[in-house]
């Protein structure tokens, strides 16, 4: 084993944009993400993907005060850019706190004109059912259902929770509302369902004449008893569909595919595999109108990483789970699933996912006995169906919980991968509590911290195949050929218990081929390191295939907690932390880029930065995380410096009023903002 060098320990993940999973940047906590495909305002014909979100901001709280949005071009799902805050509401002194938003395209019959309309799902007093309008899918966006002052929506507002937008496009004739040109419904409601057809013309009250429909997706508990009132009437199932096979719990979203509807939601999944239920999954159903009636189509995804254990006897899961929230989209002809997860199961630090899937339907209507099938999709797959099976008979068949993302020919194999897109931990003890989160905008990583011994770390999948030509908005990668010299790259820090043992194996982490092992000695630094090891084994092989971590080594006991006050989260202690993860040709060198540190200094003293930056309050507003509380005893004469251990970092020095300054640092065109008094 070779190691290669030392390295600071804050490191980037990649040296250039990939689409891998979560496939926005590793310091970005956006949940309850919606996905939309529009043209892009900008370039008329060319089309873009949004995914509108709220934001996790708070720390000690779910969201923050604005509506997120991202978006990419679809022929390059790589490029996300960060389309900033969307939406904001300030009324009475404070910002109101953000939920899950929808938000859909109306486009005019007549003129063409698209306007489009956002459910921002304000927690405000009275203002939840607000919803605003916009000429543009970034906004700006304009509230139109809120009285003069700002403080509560008009009468007939009934839009409540998690609330879901479905436009229906009017092409027949003969149908009443062809001039109009579209219908519009809402579906909302947490642990219960409601959903109505929307009045065309505010976009916000039930339309007249029509009926809300209350209960709608029947809500259970996690241990299967219905939430809705004792002799509700299900009006949107068909006559003999069990009540009790959809779980709902919240986050409705719809979708047409093909002549059929779909409604996706967070449901109770688990049971049905064998596993304990949860509402960090995905669940959906299917009918022929967007108000049903329903049948239950099963789970869509489980956040928690479900898959065969040791044995193969039964299903194991592989990640955390909190809550998730999400939907489907189809990209370039091929469907997704996006939803979101909770690194060690923290549901204030949400990140986007997004995996593939494969969607069946037939012609016949839902009414007359017509289907819609949607499982995992792998391109190099028998019929491109994933699904994970147990001896025991229980069968998983929502979408894979995997490292790629977007790049669902696997991961280009030579380039640098931080431990935050590992999709994969198990074993050791408090595997829950390795994945670390990030909120630092110069530092696209995420460490696996305190990984203990037995434990497991696995990447799914590399493309060692690589991919011959740019397809479904992916570029075309060089894969792993014979000849290559292929080498392993390990960054990670030693935690000082002693030597230990990485086992690397291919495919499977107990029974796979051992195709390396990285053996760390006693006295290795407690700094990050890169640590090679050949692997020939990966050249030459097709497809994508996953990588697997398996340590060996010296128990160690986990601190005790503290008794008293909040329980905060802590970086657990290990044989070792994991910072990224890549492979190189032979002897080339294989680096990970050092994140610029910046230096604070006033009248020669070095002003201690905080580690992390300040967040959103009520009272703040911030919608970013990029201010710092630096304190220095400041007057008027004083002298104030600003560097940075990178010189392509460049400073603004705002001039000392009141003994308080501003230093804004730029890097990469992302801004930190450092507060000074």
């Amino acid at each position: 084993m070779k190691r290669l060098f030392i390295l600071p320990l804050l490191l980037l993940a990649a040296l250039s944009a990939q689409a891998q999973n979560p496939y926005l940047p590793l310091w970005e906590h956006l949940p309850d993400g919606e996905p939309r495909v529009f043209e892009d305002p900008d370039q008329p014909g060319k089309f873009r993907a949004y995914i509108i979100g709220s934001h996790d901001t708070n720390y000690s709280a779910y969201c923050g005060s604005d509506i997120r949005m991202w978006s990419a071009p679809v022929e390059d799902l790589s490029q996300w850019r960060d389309e900033g805050p969307i939406f904001t509401h300030y009324v009475d002194g404070q910002w109101d706190t953000m939920f899950a938003p929808d938000l859909v395209e109306v486009k005019d019959k007549a003129t063409g004109k698209k306007t489009y309309y956002l459910y921002p799902h304000s927690r405000g007093w009275r203002r939840v059912p607000m919803v605003c309008k916009g000429d543009r899918p970034n906004g700006p966006f304009t509230p139109i259902n809120l009285t003069e002052d700002g403080r509560q929506c008009v009468e007939g507002s009934l839009i409540d929770f998690d609330p879901s937008v479905f436009i229906e496009t009017i092409t027949n004739k003969k149908d009443k509302d062809f001039d109009k040109g579209f219908r519009a419904y809402v579906f909302y409601g947490f642990q219960h369902s409601t959903a109505c057809e929307l009045d065309q013309n505010t976009m916000y009250s039930k339309r007249e004449g029509t009926e809300l429909i209350d209960p709608f997706i029947p809500a259970s508990s996690a241990d299967g008893r219905l939430l809705d009132k004792e002799g509700s009437e299900y009006k949107a199932l068909y006559q003999g569909q069990n009540p009790l096979d959809f779980n709902f719990f919240e986050a409705s979203s719809i979708r047409q595919v093909g002549n059929k509807y779909v409604m996706v939601f967070s449901g109770y999944s688990g049971k049905e595999y064998g596993l304990n239920n949860t509402n960090s999954a995905l669940r959906y159903a299917f009918g022929d109108s967007p108000l049903g009636p329903w049948r239950s189509g099963g789970v869509l995804v489980d956040s928690r990483g479900v898959v065969p254990g040791e044995d193969g006897s039964k299903l194991i899961t592989t990640n955390a789970g909190h809550n998730t929230h999400g939907s489907i989209q189809e990209i370039n002809g091929q469907w997704y699933v996006f939803y979101h997860r909770p690194p060690r199961g923290f549901g204030f630090a949400r990140q986007a996912m997004v995996a593939p899937v494969k969607i069946t339907w037939d012609k016949k209507p839902v009414a007359k006995g017509g289907m819609v099938k949607i499982t995992g999709y792998d391109p190099y797959a028998k019929d491109n169906e994933w699904t994970a099976k147990a001896a025991d008979g229980n069968e998983y068949t929502g979408a894979e919980v995997t490292s790629e993302g977007f790049q669902i020919f696997g991961l280009p194999p030579y380039q640098y991968y931080s431990a935050g897109y590992a999709c994969f931990w198990t074993g050791g003890t408090n595997s829950n509590e390795w994945m670390q989160d990030n909120h630092d905008i110069w530092n696209n990583s995420m460490d696996l911290a305190g990984i203990t011994n037995g434990g497991i770390v696995g990447f799914k999948y590399f493309g060692f195949g690589g991919l011959a030509q740019a397809t479904k908005g992916l570029k075309a990668f060089t894969g792993i050929q014979k000849g290559d010299g292929a080498v392993l790259n390990l960054n990670l820090t030693a935690g000082g218990h002693g030597a230990f043992k990485i086992h690397v194996k291919l495919d499977d982490p107990w029974k796979g081929d051992e195709i390396a092992v990285f053996e760390i000695p006693s006295d290795a630094p407690k700094t990050a390191m890169m640590y090679q090891q050949p692997v020939p084994a990966v050249e030459g092989l097709q497809g994508k295939h996953a990588i697997y971590l398996v340590a060996e080594g010296a128990d160690i006991q986990a601190p005790q907690r503290p008794q008293w006050g909040p329980r905060r989260p802590q970086r657990p202690q290990g044989l070792f932390d994991l910072h990224g993860i890549g492979f190189s040709k032979g002897e080339a060198a294989f680096e990970a880029p050092v994140v610029p540190q910046v230096t604070i200094e006033a009248d020669g003293q070095t002003l201690i930065i905080p580690a992390t930056p300040i967040r959103f309050t009520n009272l703040n507003g911030y919608t970013d995380q990029t201010r710092y509380q630096v304190y220095g005893k400041l007057c008027k004469d004083s002298k104030l410096t600003a560097t940075a251990s990178d010189p392509s970092v460049k400073f603004e020095i705002s001039p000392i009023v009141e003994g308080r300054a501003t230093i804004k640092a730029t890097y990469n065109g992302l801004t930190k903002i450092f507060l000074i008094n």
